[in-house]
Order: C-alpha cells, then structure tokens, then sequence
C-alpha cells in the first residue's frame, strides 16, 4: 500500500480490502501518529454515525466512501518528535512583520480536514439513502392518522346509524352510516376465513343494481369504508368472491343484504 500513513481515513471507514486491512494495522502497531489519528477520527466517526443508525448503509456506499477517498491527496509522513522539538528549539532567522508559522501543524490540520471530508461525505450518503425510507414512514403515519380522523368523523357524526346482522356462514356485520358526510363503513367481527383465494367484498345497492366496492380480507375482526358515496343508496350488501372481486354478486356468493 503506498502512502500507509494516508489510510487512516479509510481505516475508520472500514474501507480497507483485507491485505491492506494486514498492512495498515502491521504499520499502526508501531506508528504513534496514525494510531492517535485513528482514535480521534474513530470518535468523530462514531457521533456523525447517529445520523444515519436507522438501517445499514447501502451496499454501494463502500464504492462510494473509496471513489471519494481516492480524489483525496495524502501527505507525506510527519517528522519523529525528537525531530519537530529539535526543529523547534533551533534558532529561526527574524521575519519582518510577519508571525511565525508552525508548518507541522498547518499540514497536520490539512490532512485533518481532508480526512474529516471524507468522513463527513459518507455519512451524508447514508442518510441520503435513508431518505426514502424516513418518507415512507412518514406517509404510512399520515394515512393512519388520516384513518383514524375519518373513524372518528363517522362515528362522531349527529345522524349516525348502525346496522347489525349475522352473515350467512357467521360471522357478525355491522354497517355504519351517516348520510350527513355521505359515507359508511363495514365493520366485521369473528369473521369466518375464506382462504388465500377469496376475499368478503361490499356493495352498494341503488334499487336492484349492484356496484361493486371494497374488497376484505377474511378471518378475525376487520374494519374498511365504503369506497363509494351513499348518494341514491337503498341498500349494503357483503358477499365472497375471488380474490380479484366481481363485476356482480349472484345468490349464492351473497352473505347478507341490509336496507338503509
């Protein structure tokens, strides 16, 4: 590995195939320098990963850290200690006007900021790839509230009325009505299964006209809305189709009918 002293970022990214993995940490072992750098950016990387703690990283993100940690110039190894102090204590000749310039320090900081870049970049590219996730999340939050808000709506309304009755091969239906907001909900209780490839579907009734709407899963309790408004409804009906639905009931798939 050329210019080991410039892996430390990489290190602590583990962005290191295994031999170099071998070779930097052979080097760490009897570098001071690198190993103190790579506490220090151990730590920065360890606050900068809450950023992104939700799920792990893509798996391209490793391609990225490496793309970007090879745009970055490594510099050259510092002197020993013993060579900096005796440096230091040499006499230096006088500049007019002009502060004295600790060059070691000025190039330890350069590469403290370069290593910190990369550092920083990666992180940046997780939280990056988190995004679509936090905005689903997000989006599944704001249809529940948006359900619970309708439930509540309905079932809060002056005008509201609940019809109950017993489906033909059990189970127990309620309908929910209010003509007040023009919806209704279905609300089904101990429901029998009806297997992976059928499903309960509702209907709208105008006079003897069938419209097909809502499909539900079978088994346990359920709950789901109308789709469609209860303008110039007569009547709520559930019977089992496929699971895809039907165009039209026919007798024998109906479970039960109710009047408004």
């Amino acid at each position: 590995m050329s210019e080991i002293h410039g892996a430390v970022g990489s290190y602590v990214v583990n962005a290191l195939d295994p031999d170099e993995m071998d070779e930097f940490e052979a080097h760490l072992a009897v570098c001071p320098t690198c190993s103190r750098e790579v506490q220090e950016f151990g730590e920065t990387a360890a606050e900068l990963s809450l950023l992104a703690i939700v799920t792990p990283p893509p798996a391209e993100l490793r391609g990225s850290i490496l793309a970007a940690i090879s745009q970055v110039r490594p510099l050259p190894p510092e002197p020993p200690a013993e060579l900096a102090l005796v440096e230091a204590e040499a006499p230096a000749a006088p500049q007019a006007h002009q502060p004295p310039v600790d060059e070691l320090a000025l190039r330890r900081q350069q590469r403290r900021t370069r290593l910190l870049s990369v550092l920083v970049a990666a992180v940046l590219a997780a939280a990056l790839a988190l995004g679509g996730v936090v905005y689903g999340l997000v989006q599944s939050r704001q249809a529940q509230v948006a359900q619970q808000t309708a439930e509540t709506e309905l079932l809060t309304a002056p005008d509201v009325q609940t019809y109950s009755t017993t489906m033909k091969d059990g189970g127990q239906v309620s309908f929910v009505v209010s003509k007040s907001l023009n919806r209704a909900m279905f609300i089904g209780k101990d429901l029998p299964a009806v297997g992976t490839d059928k499903r309960y579907q509702l209907w709208t009734l105008e006079g003897k006209r069938a419209i097909a709407d809502n499909l539900v899963p079978g088994g346990g309790d359920r709950q789901q809305f109308f789709r469609e408004t209860l303008e110039g409804v007569t009547g709520l009906a559930v019977s089992i189709e496929d699971a895809g639905g039907a165009q039209q009931p026919t007798p024998s798939t109906i479970q039960t009918v109710t009047e408004l």
